[in-house]
C-alpha cells in the first residue's frame, strides 16, 4: 500500500471527484428549480439568478454570429432553439452547455494548491476557453446542417466537442501545474538562502 500512496494521492483524487460530482449535480438541481414545469420551481431565482439561461443565451447568440460569419442564415427561434434557413432546428439542452466539463475544471483548480487570485484567474480563463469552443461547436454545427455536410462515421459533434474540451483541459492542467512548478523554482533561485 505504501508504494501506491507514494505515487497516488488518494485524498486529492477523492476531493477532485467529490467536488466535480457536487458541482455537476448542483447544476442539475438548479436547472430543476428554474424550470416552471417542475414541482420545486422558484420564480425569483428563475428571473434574477438563472445562470443556466444566461449561459445558454450567450452560447446561442455567439454561435449565431459564428454561423453568420460563415454565410449561414441562422436565427434564434425560442429560449433554447436555433434554426437554419432549411427549417432544421437545433435545440440547446442543459447537457449542451458543457456544465459537466466546466465543473471538472473548477474542481481541478479548487483542489490544487495556489492563492485565491491565481485560482480565480485560472478558473475564469478555463471556463472562457470551454465556453468559446462550445460556441464554435454549435456555430459550426449550424453551418454543417445548412451545407449538408456528411456525418463523420461513428463520431458526432458531442463526441468531437468532448474530445476537444478534454484536450484543452489537459493542456490547461499541464500549464497550471507547470506554472506552479516554475514559480517554486523561481523562488528557490531568487532566494537561495531562504
Amino acid at each position: 500500500m505504501n508504494w501506491i500512496q507514494k505515487y497516488f494521492n488518494f485524498a486529492y483524487f477523492f476531493k477532485l471527484i467529490g467536488l466535480t460530482i457536487f458541482l455537476n449535480y448542483f447544476s442539475v438541481g438548479f436547472d430543476r428549480i428554474v424550470s416552471p414545469d417542475r414541482p420545486y420551481y422558484i420564480s425569483f431565482i428563475d428571473h434574477y439568478l438563472n445562470y443556466i439561461r444566461w449561459l445558454r443565451q450567450s452560447i446561442m447568440y455567439i454561435s449565431n454570429i459564428i454561423a453568420h460569419t460563415f454565410g449561414t442564415e441562422s436565427y434564434i427561434s425560442g429560449p433554447q432553439m436555433m434554426n437554419v434557413r432549411a427549417g432544421i432546428e437545433v435545440e440547446i439542452w442543459r447537457p449542451c452547455l458543457a456544465l459537466g466539463i466546466m465543473s471538472f475544471w473548477i474542481a481541478f483548480i479548487v483542489t490544487n494548491t495556489g492563492g485565491w487570485k491565481k485560482k480565480l484567474a485560472w478558473c475564469t480563463g478555463g471556463i472562457l476557453c470551454i465556453f468559446f469552443i462550445n460556441c464554435w461547436r454549435i456555430g459550426l454545427l449550424l453551418v454543417a446542417i445548412d451545407r449538408n455536410w456528411q456525418h463523420i462515421g461513428l463520431v458526432d459533434h458531442h463526441d468531437l466537442f468532448n474530445i476537444a474540451a478534454y484536450v484543452l483541459i489537459g493542456i490547461l492542467m499541464y500549464s497550471y501545474t507547470e506554472d506552479k512548478q516554475d514559480r517554486s523554482i523561481n523562488k528557490q533561485v531568487a532566494f537561495p538562502l531562504a
